[in-house]
């Protein structure tokens, strides 16, 4: 199996886990659940990581060169990026399905905080109301990891060219 799918499937078992974890434990509704992409962002970085070193330990030993590096860690940003897109559409259509009232709850309580004005919230309420919520999640998570993947693609590659730059065999 090559390093960047192994990589992706570290990655995606490590999100899976921690999302429904999320879940099980009830941890969603709590300061926890506010930002359950934080974790996973991390686990990219990690696994992302970890493919281009070896992916450097199998065809580079001399070195990776920047370009190779950055195929490596985009192969896996790709790979997990449609991959945990999948996963978000099973867990709002079939794991949580109330996922979508609880956000809708959550932020007009935080709306109340702010002292939003009754309209404002009753506004927002009906625009919500035949949103395409399932659909627009995934697009966001696909295009919002793969840009943050090729971020992190990016600088993790640079990071390895200057801890093994290319030399000559001997």
């Amino acid at each position: 199996m090559k390093p960047e799918t192994k990589g992706a499937i570290l990655i995606l078992a490590l999100s899976m886990i921690w999302k429904t974890l999320l879940l099980l434990t009830g941890w969603v509704d709590m300061a926890i659940g506010k930002y359950p992409l934080l974790p996973v962002l991390g686990f990219l970085l990690i696994g992302m990581y970890r493919s281009m070193e070896e992916r450097r330990k199998l065809s580079f030993p001399n070195g990776i060169p920047f370009k190779e590096a950055f195929k490596s860690g985009m192969s896996v940003a790709a790979l997990f990026s449609l991959a945990y897109s999948l996963y978000i559409y099973v867990y709002l259509n079939f794991l949580d399905p109330n996922y979508k009232l609880r956000f809708v709850d959550q932020r007009v309580a935080d709306m109340v905080e702010q002292q939003t004005s009754a309209e404002n919230i009753e506004a927002w309420k009906k625009s919500t109301a035949n949103f395409p919520f399932e659909i627009t999640w995934l697009v966001f998570t696909f295009v919002g990891i793969l840009v943050l993947g090729t971020f992190y693609a990016a600088m993790t590659s640079r990071m390895m060219v200057k801890k093994f730059p290319v030399t000559q065999a001997k």
